[in-house]
């Protein structure tokens, strides 16, 4: 229909850490493989975070589209936890209060959750405000903040889960219904196939 809304949002390919299972934040980590996808959107335009494991998943997934980058897009910041694994933190008792209750025991050094939420909300809602489709790339926090806000089921943050190499879509019959914060009326969930031992020049 014309007069309806279409979100995609999409996790970046791993970063060296990602597949150490390290917490990673703002550090600016550069994807492990450039590859090339066999994915049917074909956006003009592609929003995301400014950090380079977007940017360069932008390039790889979709090389024709501009990237329009935006700071308030990143994920967590995680402060004294950045770039540690859950075995390195599990003992330690502030790391174990936020895992309990991310939002009333902010991370040392870092971003609150309440802080992350109104940033990327914000910026959400001034990029979609028209009836159309939209592809972001992004990182989980991002995609798991905006699935329990916007998602088909209400769910908390904790309870959603953001894997690489999924096209997570949100529909909605208008963008008022969406600026007016509710929950979209459609949503699928599509694998994105990648060639690694491809690359686009």
């Amino acid at each position: 229909m014309a007069d309806d809304i279409t979100v995609h949002l999409i996790r970046h390919e791993k970063t060296k850490a990602n597949m150490e299972r390290k917490y990673i934040g703002w550090t600016d980590e550069p994807i492990q493989k450039k590859v090339v996808a066999e994915i049917d959107l074909q956006p003009a335009i592609v929003y995301g975070s400014d950090l380079r494991r977007c940017r360069e998943t932008a390039q790889c997934y979709f090389p024709d589209a501009e990237f329009i980058a935006s700071r308030d897009l990143r994920e967590l910041h995680f402060g004294d936890f950045e770039m540690c694994t859950y075995e390195q933190l599990q003992h330690n008792g502030t790391y174990r209060a936020w895992i309990d209750d991310p939002l009333n025991n902010p991370i040392p050094n870092g971003e609150t959750f309440l802080q992350f939420q109104q940033r990327v909300l914000n910026d959400f809602r001034e990029i979609v405000y028209e009836n159309k489709e939209y592809t972001f790339i992004v990182h989980g926090g991002v995609i798991r903040l905006l699935l329990a806000v916007y998602g088909l089921e209400e769910q908390s943050f904790q309870q959603t889960v953001a894997n690489h190499r999924t096209i997570y879509t949100l529909g909605w019959n208008s963008v008022d219904e969406l600026i007016g914060g509710a929950r979209c009326t459609l949503y699928s969930e599509a694998h994105i196939t990648v060639n690694e031992n491809m690359q686009k020049n």
